[in-house]
């Protein structure tokens, strides 16, 4: 009979910063404690404050891996995606965030966790490699992922490129990927604007589709990518005036 050895979680030997900052993070009954209670805070001020106001969230699949993909031109944009989300998966669906600007403090890194259960995206030195984890994190753990093509907030509000990282991960999959507009956001709070202002904020959620038989190819990434981004730029049309 093979010996059993008691190995210990790494996380007891890192601090509460470093428990934030790395990833996959290890079940840790604080961060959720602490994710369930900022969730439950963030949908109230949100609908108060900024009338949120979701169509179509039965989009989001039930179960299983997913992406859920929106154009991005505000920090609201996370946010508002978060609470798109059900319940039962808010502990399980991670928004893909900017490794050098979200974690490069402990309350910053400390809001992104809590308001957006954000997984650390290193967009400069290692991007191959946070695509390798997130690739993980859907096909392995069965979780899902918020995910913003356009790689960085739009300055002027319009939807720009979508870049080839959201087709590396679903090309060729039967992974579920969700379109949706956020409308509103960018008026709320643009970028460079210090504090957000009042502005109806509208999230838009479309139908889930997948791309089994797209080649895992540069063509291929490429088609999901122009893909996605014209099925953001429909729902547009169905956010109001």
């Amino acid at each position: 009979m093979k010996r059993w050895v008691y190995t210990p979680s790494p996380a007891l030997q890192q601090t509460f910063r470093e428990q934030l900052t790395v990833f996959p993070r290890e079940p840790d009954m604080t961060v959720y404690g602490l994710r369930w209670a900022g969730m439950m805070v963030l949908r109230v001020f949100l609908a108060f404050y900024f009338r949120l106001r979701i169509v179509g969230r039965e989009g989001i699949p039930a179960a299983g891996p997913f992406v859920l993909v929106a154009n991005h031109s505000s920090h609201l944009d996370a946010v508002a995606l978060s609470c798109v989300l059900p319940p039962r998966r808010w502990c399980h669906a991670y928004a893909v965030a900017a490794q050098d600007y979200f974690f490069r403090s402990f309350f910053r890194a400390l809001a992104a966790v809590v308001f957006t259960n954000a997984m650390p995206f290193d967009r400069k030195e290692d991007p191959e490699k946070s695509l390798e984890l997130c690739a993980e994190a859907l096909q392995v753990s069965g979780e899902g992922l918020i995910i913003f093509p356009e790689g960085t907030r739009s300055p002027d509000g319009s939807v720009q490129r979508f870049r080839l990282g959201v087709g590396k991960l679903v090309a060729g999959t039967e992974i579920p990927v969700v379109p949706a507009y956020i409308h509103g956001a960018h008026r709320a709070w643009p970028k460079g604007r210090v504090s957000p202002k009042p502005f109806r904020v509208t999230v838009v959620v479309g139908s889930p589709r997948t791309y089994p038989q797209t080649p895992r190819t540069q063509e291929g990434f490429i088609a999901v990518a122009d893909d996605l981004r014209k099925a953001v730029l429909d729902l547009q049309k169905r956010t109001g005036p």
